[in-house]
C-alpha cells in the first residue's frame, strides 16, 4: 500500500522577492477609524517605512480630525475633543503620498478595508490638491484565508501586541512589521508599488499630532448605542439591509437577507425618510453617511447576527443611538 507523502510545510518568500521591480522598499500602513465600512472616516494613521530586506528607516504617525462625530472612541481611545485639533487627512494627504511612492503598501485586510478607505480619501483629498495623483499600487495583504485578526495571526507567531498597543496605528503597524520580517508563507509577491503622479511639493508640511503617550480610553460618551426591543414582523412586513463594504453590501447581509425571505419578509432600499419596519446592520461599528443619518435619526437596528436566529414575532434586542 503507497505510502502518501509528508506534506512540507510551504516556506516563505525573502522579503526582496516580494517586492516588484524598481520598488523602494516596503510602507507598513495601518489606519483607526470612525468605524468597520469602507466609507468610514480615519482618526489615526501610522506608517513605518522598511528596506527591501525589512530594516526599518522611518516611522510616521499622526491623528487626524475626521470632521465627523466618532462613535466608537472607547474601541482605539480617540475621541472628538482629541481628533478636533489634528489635521485634516486634507492637510497630510501630500505628505503620506511622498512616504508612499515606490513602495508596496502592507497592510492587514488591505484589500477589504484599509486600501479602499485610503483610496477614497486620497481621492476627496484631489479637489484640494489636483495636481496630486496617487496610485497605491496592488500592495500586500496579510490577511489569511481564513481571516485572523492581528491579535491572533501575531500570538500564533510568537510576536507580542500588548493591550496598549492593540487598536493604536503605530502599534499595529510596528506588530504588522515584525511579522513581515518572521515570514508568512501565505504573502503573494507585489506586482506595482504605489505611485505619485503630479507635484505637490508647493504645499506646506502640515502639523502632525502623534497619539499622546498613555493616552487612556476617553469619558464616557454623551452618546452611545443603547439597547432597545425589536419585534420581529409578520409575513409580508419589510426590511431593510446595511452592509460594512462601500456598497453597503457584504457577507453578513447576504446570509440576512437570505433568512428575511424564509421568514417572508419584503426586502426594501434603506432609506431613512421611508424606513422599513425592521433595519438590519452587519455591525454597528458601520459608519458612513447613511449610518450617521440612522444614529442621528434614534432609528432601532438589529445587527445581522442576532436576527439570523429569529423568528416572526419575536423580540430580539436592537440598539440605537442616544444619550445614556
Amino acid at each position: 500500500m503507497p505510502v502518501s507523502p509528508i506534506p512540507i510545510p510551504p516556506v516563505p518568500r525573502p522579503l526582496p522577492e516580494l517586492l516588484p521591480p524598481g520598488a523602494s522598499g516596503f510602507a507598513v500602513l495601518d489606519l483607526e477609524t470612525t468605524g468597520t465600512g469602507q466609507l468610514c472616516r480615519i482618526v489615526e494613521i501610522a506608517l513605518l517605512l522598511l528596506s527591501p530586506e525589512g530594516e526599518l528607516q522611518q516611522e510616521w504617525t499622526t491623528l487626524i480630525n475626521p470632521d465627523v462625530p466618532i462613535p466608537n472612541a472607547a474601541v482605539h481611545g480617540i475621541d472628538d475633543a482629541l481628533a478636533s485639533t489634528a489635521p485634516a487627512f486634507t492637510d497630510v494627504a501630500p505628505e503620506l503620498a511622498g512616504l508612499l511612492d515606490g513602495r508596496v503598501l502592507v497592510a492587514h485586510n488591505l484589500d477589504r478595508f484599509d486600501g479602499p478607505i485610503l483610496r477614497h480619501h486620497f481621492w476627496e483629498a484631489g479637489s484640494h490638491h489636483p495636481a496630486l495623483v496617487v496610485d497605491l499600487g496592488d500592495g500586500i495583504d496579510t490577511m489569511p484565508n481564513p481571516f485572523l485578526s492581528l491579535g491572533k495571526l501575531c500570538a500564533a507567531r510568537g510576536i507580542t501586541l500588548t493591550g496598549e498597543d492593540a487598536h493604536t496605528a503605530l502599534g499595529d503597524t510596528r506588530a504588522l512589521a515584525a511579522l513581515l520580517r518572521h515570514g508568512l508563507p501565505h504573502l503573494q509577491p507585489s506586482r506595482a508599488a504605489a505611485r505619485v503622479a503630479g507635484s505637490a511639493a508647493s504645499v506646506e508640511p502640515a502639523s502632525l499630532r502623534p497619539r499622546p503617550s498613555g493616552l487612556l480610553q476617553p469619558a464616557k460618551p454623551s452618546h452611545d448605542w443603547l439597547p432597545t426591543a425589536v419585534t420581529i414582523p409578520s409575513a409580508g412586513g419589510t426590511i431593510a439591509f446595511l452592509g460594512e463594504d462601500a456598497h453597503g453590501w457584504d457577507f453578513k447581509v447576504q446570509r440576512a437577507l437570505e433568512h428575511a425571505t424564509s421568514l417572508g419578509l419584503t426586502p426594501i432600499p434603506l432609506e431613512p425618510a421611508a424606513l422599513a419596519d425592521l433595519v438590519i446592520v452587519s455591525s454597528v461599528f458601520i459608519d458612513s453617511p447613511l449610518m450617521r443619518r440612522l444614529r442621528n435619526a434614534g432609528t432601532a437596528v438589529v445587527e445581522s447576527k442576532a436576527f439570523l436566529e429569529a423568528q416572526r414575532g419575536r423580540v430580539l434586542p436592537g440598539k440605537r443611538w442616544g444619550e445614556p
